[in-house]
C-alpha cells in the first residue's frame, strides 16, 4: 500500500526557515532583498549559520580553503604594510565574516614561521557573528572593533553575499522584485518603480545597498594602515553593460552553480558581482588612496607566488600540490578573475600588486 510522501515545503529547503519567511510575508510580499537577507542570515536558519559550507564537501571553494599559499600571500602584503608604517608595536588584522578561520590560520601560522618582529606585534581579529571558528589565536568578535591605530581590513568574498535589490527594467523605469508565497512555492511580483541614476534599459540587474556604508565602515576600524579586499565585481559601467541583461545573481549548491534563489532556500549560498565604483567612492569618501581593482591572478604573480611552487622542488608531493592550487588560486575562469581593491591610508608609496596600476 503506498502512503503520502509528499514533503511538502522540505522539498525546498528549511522547512522551520520557510515558515518563518512565509509568517513575515503574512500573505503578501517581501523585497527580494529581505528574502535574501533571511535565506542567508536569519539568526537560527540561515544559511551562513550552516556548518561546512565552504571546502570540498561544502557547497563552494574558497581562495583561503585552496591551500594555505594564499594567506601566506596575504601575510607577506600585511607585514609590507606593517613595515611602511614604522613597524608599529601594535598591528591589528581585522577580518570581517571570517568563516571557520581558514585565513586567519594561514596568516598566523607565517608570522609564526618567521624570526621577526610582525609576529610579536600582530593581533588577529575576526568578525563572525553567525558561525565563530576556533582558532585560538584569534579574537573572535560579532562587532567591529574600535580604536585600532595601525593594521589592515582583511576582506574576502564578502561583499558578494550581501543582500541586493533586485530590479527589472521596464518601458517606465526600474521595477523592484518582490517575493511571495502562492502556497506551494515563491514566486516574484513587481513592487514599485524606482529612480536610479545610470540603471539598465534592459534586463535584471541588482543593487546592492549595504555595500558603500559597509566599506566606509570598514575604512574607519583603522587609523593608519589598509583595506585590503577580495571579491567578484566590475566597474559600475561594466556591471551594468546593456549587454548584461540577466543580472549577476548566482547560487550555489554542493559546488553546482544556478541561477534559482527559490530552491534550497537556507541550504544555498547566493552572491551578486560587487559594484567596485561604489566601493572605490566609499574609499575615497573616508579619504583614502586606492589602488587597483586588479585580477587576483595578477596580484598573486606579481607577490611572487610562484617561487612558493618552485622552493617546493625538494619535496615532489608538496610540490605537484602547490603548482595546483597556484593554477586554481590563478585561474582567469576561475579564482583568479576575482578583483583585489586595496585602499591604504597612511602608507608611503605604492603597495605590492598594485605597482602596474602606478
Amino acid at each position: 500500500m503506498s502512503i503520502d510522501l509528499d514533503p511538502g515545503t522540505a522539498s525546498l529547503g528549511n522547512p522551520q526557515l520557510i515558515r518563518i519567511i512565509i509568517e513575515e510575508m503574512g500573505g503578501g510580499a517581501i523585497s527580494f532583498e529581505r528574502f535574501m537577507e533571511l535565506a542567508l542570515y536569519h539568526p537560527e536558519h540561515g544559511y551562513y549559520r550552516k556548518p561546512g559550507r565552504i571546502g570540498k564537501q561544502g557547497d563552494f571553494l574558497t581562495s583561503p580553503v585552496i591551500h594555505p599559499m594564499f594567506g601566506w600571500a596575504v601575510a607577506g602584503w600585511c607585514r609590507d604594510v606593517w613595515m611602511r608604517l614604522g613597524e608599529p608595536g601594535e598591528f591589528t588584522i581585522v577580518e570581517p565574516a571570517a568563516g571557520s578561520g581558514a585565513l586567519a590560520t594561514a596568516v598566523l601560522d607565517w608570522a609564526e614561521g618567521r624570526n621577526d618582529g610582525f609576529r610579536d606585534a600582530l593581533r588577529y581579529v575576526a568578525i563572525e557573528p553567525h558561525m565563530p571558528g576556533n582558532e585560538p589565536r584569534v579574537e573572535w568578535l560579532d562587532k567591529p572593533p574600535a580604536g585600532i591605530r595601525a593594521g589592515v581590513v582583511l576582506s574576502n568574498e564578502f561583499f558578494d553575499a550581501l543582500p541586493v535589490r533586485l530590479f527589472e527594467a521596464t518601458g517606465r523605469g526600474p521595477v523592484e522584485i518582490g517575493v511571495r508565497w502562492n502556497g506551494e512555492a515563491f514566486e516574484e511580483v513587481h513592487l514599485g518603480i524606482a529612480s536610479i541614476d545610470g540603471a539598465p534599459e534592459e534586463g535584471r540587474f541588482e543593487v546592492n545597498p549595504r555595500a558603500y556604508p559597509t566599506m566606509r565602515t570598514l575604512c574607519r576600524i583603522i587609523e593608519r594602515g589598509g583595506v585590503l579586499t577580495f571579491d567578484y565585481g566590475y566597474p559600475q559601467e561594466q556591471l551594468w553593460a546593456p549587454w548584461r541583461t540577466t543580472g549577476t545573481l548566482l547560487c550555489f549548491y554542493r559546488h553546482t552553480a544556478h541561477e534559482d534563489p527559490y530552491v534550497h532556500v537556507g541550504e544555498q549560498d547566493m552572491t551578486t558581482h560587487v559594484n567596485f565604483s561604489e566601493l572605490i567612492a566609499a574609499a575615497e569618501d573616508e579619504v583614502m588612496d586606492v589602488h587597483g581593482p586588479v585580477s587576483q591572478s595578477s596580484f598573486l604573480s606579481a607577490l611572487g607566488l610562484g617561487a612558493l611552487v618552485d622552493a617546493a622542488r625538494s619535496d615532489m608531493g608538496e610540490f605537484f600540490v602547490r603548482r595546483r592550487a597556484l593554477e586554481q588560486l590563478t585561474d582567469s575562469a576561475g579564482l583568479g578573475r576575482v578583483r583585489v581593491l586595496a585602499a591604504t591610508r597612511g602608507v608611503d608609496g605604492v603597495p605590492p600588486g598594485f605597482e602596474e596600476e602606478a
